[in-house]
């Protein structure tokens, strides 16, 4: 599983008015709250799952959660949805109405691409060679350099829904809520063409964009106050019902039980998404709603709003950077202190945990501490340009990403895909750039009353 927008990727969000105490402008914090929630999820999630062992000429890679009743720990923590809801709900305060696709996207890309670039290049240039050098077994290095990149996957999705939002923001103004149920419809068609009329595995990937896009609208909801009049038994009552028939489907198959891909399943819920991802959103996303006031009560306290607010700042950093954390615990272990890893759920399994997450924790707040900087320096995009340089420079980006994500970071020679995956991204990067020049009288508007300048 790898989680999640790339969170913290949001500008200064305006708090619509769901209640008292409320305040009418500033930063929405229980979107932030989200957010950081989410960010914090997914690396304890993905800590609590390696299980590696090293018999002098392979790397064993399985996960924790396959044992006994473990998928049962993937329903309330498989947050992706919760984190393409905030994505939502950011993209719906920053978008000005006037404002063009391209400029739009530009200024989302802003801040998400320099941690990125600086991501795989650490690992591409630094990071592999440096563990070679070190004495790490090449399949050891190569296995990690496969998986790293692999989180990824979210930051290509999240770029796909930003280039569609412009006309999903015009389609939801005139749909409303109505909006989710052409794409949830979609994404149940998708599955009956695979599961029940033998469709190619393929068309299971359209459900990237039609699974994902429910909880991004869902945020559009509540970034306009659609959920204002909603009662406490309503959000219960869907909660309960997303449940329901999430285990009914379950039960009747062809769906695996885990959220989450696990060795051994026939399939994975995750990938390609399927409908499960759906119900999950059901009932994660009221759940968010019902608790959103003793969050907000908890965030008036200083302490815990500057946590949040420290987290949601760097939650890029944070998600990109924190299985390098763990692969460098799990390689001093097996490499450095020639010691296998417990069996999972052991006893010694559990006796080490609170070193073990110690251990991450501090190696992940250095990893912060040294490229966090580049998140938070991040430059922000003029609102107007050159749209076609735009597009071309987007398309090289994706292009690089998919090649990333797919073939991993450790480069196997001039002109292997990852050489081609670093010159897309240079390409790319260099086209928005020159996109960047603003064109004679450009304009952009914004929604009366909707969000803060990013």
């Amino acid at each position: 599983m790898a989680l999640l927008t790339p969170p913290g990727h949001a500008p200064a969000a305006r708090t619509p008015d769901h209640g008292a105490g409320v305040p009418a402008a500033g930063r929405d914090r229980f979107v932030d709250a989200v957010r950081a929630f989410g960010t914090l999820v997914v690396m304890l999630l993905h800590w609590l799952i390696p299980v590696v062992g090293w018999d002098g000429q392979r790397l064993a890679v399985g996960n924790a959660l396959s044992a006994g009743q473990g998928w049962l720990v993937t329903w309330p923590l498989q947050v992706i949805p919760l984190m393409f809801f905030a994505a939502g709900a950011a993209a719906w305060w920053s978008r000005s109405q006037a404002e063009r696709p391209v400029p739009f996207l530009r200024r989302r890309l802003g801040r998400l691409l320099p941690p990125v670039a600086a991501f795989v290049l650490a690992w591409a240039v630094v990071l592999a060679p440096a563990a070679l050098a070190l004495g790490v077994p090449a399949a050891a290095v190569a296995r990690g350099a496969s998986i790293a990149p692999q989180l990824l996957w979210f930051v290509a999705v999240y770029l796909l829904l930003s280039l569609a939002t412009p006309w999903l923001l015009r389609a939801f103004h005139r749909y409303g809520l109505g909006l989710i149920l052409p794409f949830a419809g979609a994404a149940v068609a998708v599955d009956g063409a695979r599961f029940l009329l033998g469709g190619p595995p393929w068309l299971g990937y359209l459900n990237v964009l039609f699974v994902w896009a429910v909880p991004y609208l869902l945020g559009f909801g509540y970034a306009d106050g659609r959920f204002r009049g909603v009662s406490r038994r309503v959000l219960v009552a869907v909660a309960a019902a997303s449940v329901l028939v999430l285990a009914l489907l379950v039960a009747a198959g062809p769906y695996p039980a885990s959220m989450v891909g696990l060795p051994g399943d026939a399939m994975s819920n995750m990938n390609p998404p399927t409908i499960c991802l759906l119900l999950v959103t059901g009932f994660q996303v009221p759940l968010a709603l019902l608790v959103r006031r003793p969050v907000l009560r908890a965030l008036a306290y200083r302490p815990v709003g500057r946590a949040v607010a420290f987290v949601q700042a760097r939650s890029m950093t944070l998600y990109l950077w924190h299985l390098t954390a763990m692969f460098v615990l799990i390689g001093g272990v097996l490499f450095g202190l020639h010691r296998q890893l417990p069996a999972a759920w052991s006893a010694d399994w559990w006796a080490t945990r609170p070193l073990w997450y110690g251990v991450l924790i501090a190696l992940t707040a250095v990893l912060v501490r040294v490229f966090g900087r580049v998140e938070l320096r991040a430059p922000r995009a003029p609102r107007s340009g050159r749209t076609i340089a735009g597009y071309a420079g987007i398309g090289c980006l994706l292009a690089g990403l998919l090649l990333v994500i797919t073939t991993g970071t450790m480069v196997t020679g001039p002109f292997g895909p990852q050489t081609v995956a670093l010159l897309l991204g240079a390409l790319g990067g260099t086209l928005l750039v020159l996109s960047r020049r603003p064109v004679d009288g450009s304009s952009a508007g914004r929604l009366p009353g909707r969000g803060l300048r990013p």
